[in-house]
């Protein structure tokens, strides 16, 4: 083919058809670009989804170890509460036991000391749910024993 024949060929193209073709060609590339766009929007918006997604899986590791600590903490005052509700337990208990043996030694017992050993005795019973024996030397200081001395000493 020669550079005449060509420039036959393309004289014989009529106008309209060139347009035409030229439109669509146009609108081929149009359509590609505009693909091309919401393809990189929605990978856009995708790479931030995933980022913020990585963000808060570290946060909420963090989060997570926060309350490890937290709950190791709890664990570690309420083993010491038990510890101390039981060294309380035993100094009231103690306490109760050498007030009534003292009075009983004594056979008698000061108002102020009854007093004292029966607020005593309602905290071991109600909130450290004590046991009989302290029930029985209270129970028999109360009905054996004389009270002496004045409320107001």
């Amino acid at each position: 083919m020669d550079t005449a024949s060509i420039w036959a060929m393309l004289s014989d193209i009529k106008v309209g058809s060139l347009i035409a073709w030229g439109i669509v060609i146009i609108a081929i590339i149009t359509a590609i670009v505009k693909g091309v766009m919401k393809l990189y929007t929605f990978f856009t918006k995708y790479k931030n989804l995933k980022e913020e997604n990585e963000k808060q899986s570290e946060l909420l590791k963090g989060h997570d170890e926060t309350l490890k600590k937290i709950n190791e903490c709890l664990e570690k005052m309420n083993k010491r509460l038990d510890e101390q509700s039981e060294v309380n337990l035993k100094q009231i208990r103690h306490t109760i036991v050498y007030t009534c043996y003292d009075a009983i030694a004594a056979g008698e017992i000061q108002i102020g000391k009854l007093k004292s050993l029966e607020e005593m005795y309602d905290e071991y019973t109600n909130i450290f749910h004590g046991n009989g024996y302290v029930k029985t030397l209270v129970e028999r200081v109360r009905e054996q024993l004389p009270i002496v001395g004045n409320l107001d000493e």
